[in-house]
């Protein structure tokens, strides 16, 4: 399975943060990098590493496109249909006659040739989407999120800053409301230029 960031690269990050095997552990570390990166896919509505999504369900509506939940797909390696699989040339992209077309974006797949029948839950398709490398602010952001979040902190981890001798405590929203993801800037930097939440998507 492939990572935004191995170990490795969170101990070298920033200050050295999490040097100490003995306090920071690889296994917390790989938990954490998959907990990062289920959050930010779902903030932006993208994989950030190359996914393989399997027996996807959808609806059919007897129209010849479908749109599935994850954009940038670069593979369908399955279809079925009322439980009849999809067969030879109808899951090439390169079959111009009966394959599929494949949106280079957008989470929609074409049959050149029929339709998607309509049906509640009738369609099934597994397929391959994501970034094939994960981009530079994505990375930074996410190894930043690792060095903020898995060390222990003394402060409520609702507040953005505080005093120590005084107690006093500032807050900020990271909870997505009004597409406010993160109260660190270089982290919604990274959302804000690569989400692909499609229009109307929780």
């Amino acid at each position: 399975m492939a990572v935004i960031f191995t170990p490795a690269e969170a101990r070298a990050f920033d200050k050295g943060q999490l040097a100490t095997v003995a306090d920071f552990p690889d296994v917390d570390i790989v938990a954490k990098e998959v907990e990062i990166r289920e959050w930010l896919e779902r903030a932006c509505g993208v994989n950030f590493v190359s996914t393989v999504h399997s027996d996807e369900v959808h609806d059919g509506e007897d129209s010849n496109y479908l749109q599935l939940d994850w954009p940038l797909i670069t593979v369908v390696t399955a279809i079925s249909v009322d439980g009849i699989a999809f067969a030879g040339g109808s899951l090439n992209a390169t079959d111009y006659g009966e394959g599929l077309a494949i949106d280079p974006v957008l989470p929609i797949i074409t049959r050149r040739s029929g339709i998607f029948e309509s049906g509640w839950s009738n369609v099934m398709v597994t397929y391959t989407a994501g970034h094939a490398t994960t981009p530079a602010l994505v990375k930074r952001a996410a190894l930043m999120l690792v060095v903020n979040e898995l060390p222990a902190q003394n402060a409520p981890w609702q507040a953005d800053s505080f005093e120590a001798g005084g107690t006093s405590y500032s807050w900020q929203r990271g909870d997505g409301y009004r597409g406010v993801w993160s109260s660190i800037p270089d982290v919604q930097k990274a959302i804000n230029m690569y989400t692909q939440r499609m229009p109307g998507v929780a």
